[in-house]
């Protein structure tokens, strides 16, 4: 994402007050899709829409459901690592590496299979949950760059009698001494001016995801064509802490000691979306499609922030405070998505497999926010429509590709897959790059699959937000991320 991009979500954060800012960076949040959750659908890399009899296909194409002659148990724990390197204005000399790992679950469910006879040859409901976001990032920044967050803190300020200071970054930054209006002229001033230097950090930490609970229902026509429907009801679980510093060890900067500013921010939710899909099985060739309706979120934010500051003046003072408890419920719908598949299945002798790919497109310009729903403030009509016209600005059409495989050699499974994706965002032409491997081993009635997923991306952040884009403190985020996920399987 590049400057650009960052001027214009500036001015969507600018436009808001405290910490009642959800735009762009939720939306996309809420909006990116990571299929997986069985161990089978990661280990190919999410590439599952022309093939079936793996619950995980329930989110990419639920055709695939009506694949199972039997009915199956699944049992999928995990663990993701995450490597993140951050350094600002792109040199990695100021930039530090973080290192955090977590355990999870990504998938249990249950199929219950169906042969009949007549035309529908299976009739198959499947029910559980997939874990189809994930949310855990850890990284710390530490520099020496100009600007401080008070020069934020002034903006937000500027013009503004003490009453009128919002709870959460203007008034605590004056309560605490870091902005003050000495010509009681409504333009506030600081100990820290905006060409001085001092050292930052900041921590953050986020963590949760989103776990889809699924129903849905798939059948096959006369072994040629699978018809498949879903319900989903994705459970949003976001919580997010920053710990920001300001000192001067080295006393350039006459009269400012230390500042910080700490944020925490919980959202929670509740969706829910439909999927259908068909599956043609044309004997050498399999196509498949699927639509996926928008997911039509309530959601709600909860939000504090604790400030502190001290200073020289005969001795040093040190004052904080913290903000009162804040909370916001709003709506969210995400885009539509459609997936086109194509595979076929391979048998050579003794060795037998399949190929697929897959290609989804997706809109995250058509995703909009309501804002109005929950509140009485006139102001969140004209907030709705600024968050969602430059929604419709900032981000674009992707096109995402996976393609992965299996080979089954007895009763060893073999497996890998690619996916690379495009960014949401209509000036950035860079992928997201995801790589997986796996292997499982199959018995009459149990299974058990291991699979290993490696993710890449290199992110920005801006860890505060000035109305002039040349001073934001624009920071760079390299990532990677490996989820390794165990699935345990039982048929009946």
């Amino acid at each position: 994402m590049n400057i650009k991009t960052f001027s214009i979500i500036a001015s969507i954060l600018l436009a808001a007050i405290g910490l009642q800012a959800q735009g762009l960076t939720d939306a996309v949040r809420l909006s990116v899709f990571q299929p997986g959750g069985t161990a089978r659908t990661l280990g190919v890399a999410g590439s599952f829409g022309a093939m079936g009899a793996d619950f995980s296909v329930i989110n990419i194409n639920p055709a695939g459901i009506g694949e199972y002659k039997r009915g199956e148990f699944t049992f999928s724990p995990s663990v993701v690592t995450t490597n993140s390197a951050a350094y600002f204005f792109n040199n990695p000399t100021t930039g530090t590496s973080y290192r955090a790992s977590k355990f999870g679950l990504d998938n249990a469910s249950i199929i219950i299979a169906t042969n009949r006879g007549g035309q529908w040859k299976t009739s198959n409901f499947a029910v559980g949950f997939s874990k189809i976001a994930d949310f855990n990032t850890n990284f710390r920044l530490n520099g020496k760059t100009q600007g401080s967050i008070v020069d934020r803190f002034i903006e937000q300020a500027n013009g503004k009698i003490l009453d009128e200071l919002d709870d959460f970054e203007a008034w605590p930054a004056y309560n605490t001494g870091a902005i003050y209006d000495l010509d009681e002229d409504l333009n506030y001033e600081a100990d820290i001016f905006p060409d001085e230097f001092n050292t930052k950090s900041q921590i953050v930490n986020q963590k949760g995801g989103i776990n889809e609970f699924s129903l849905g229902w798939a059948g096959n026509y006369q072994n040629k064509i699978n018809f498949g429907v879903s319900m989903g009801l994705p459970i949003v679980s976001f919580e997010e802490t920053k710990q920001y510093e300001e000192d001067d060890p080295l006393d350039e900067i006459p009269y400012f000691n230390t500042l910080s500013f700490d944020e925490y921010l919980n959202t929670t939710g509740l969706g829910v979306n439909f999927k259908a899909g068909f599956i043609y099985d044309m004997k050498f060739l399999r196509i498949g499609g699927s639509l996926h309706t928008p997911t039509w979120y309530t959601l709600n934010d909860d939000y504090y922030t604790y400030t502190e500051y001290s200073y020289y003046d005969n001795g040093i003072k040190q004052y904080d405070h913290q903000s009162p408890d804040g909370s916001f419920k709003y709506k969210l719908n995400t885009p539509w998505r459609a997936v086109g598949s194509v595979g076929t299945i391979v048998s050579l002798g003794k060795v037998k497999g399949f190929v697929n790919g897959d290609v989804e497109w997706v809109d995250y310009s058509s995703g909009r926010f309501d804002f109005t729903k929950f509140s009485s403030d006139p102001g969140e009509v004209q907030y709705t429509n600024d968050v969602n016209n430059e929604m419709s600005i900032v981000l674009g059409q992707s096109i995402n590709y996976r393609l992965g495989g299996e080979l089954a050699l007895g009763k060893l499974r073999l497996r890998a897959g690619t996916e690379r994706a495009q960014s949401p965002y209509v000036d950035n032409d860079t992928r997201i790059v995801t790589n997986s491997f796996g292997f499982g081993f199959r018995e009459n009635n149990f299974f058990l699959d291991l699979a290993v997923q490696k993710r890449s991306s290199t992110n920005s952040y801006l860890p505060y937000v000035l109305s002039d884009e040349s001073a934001n403190p624009l920071t760079t985020i390299d990532q990677q991320k490996t989820r390794v996920v165990l699935t345990a399987g039982f048929k009946f």
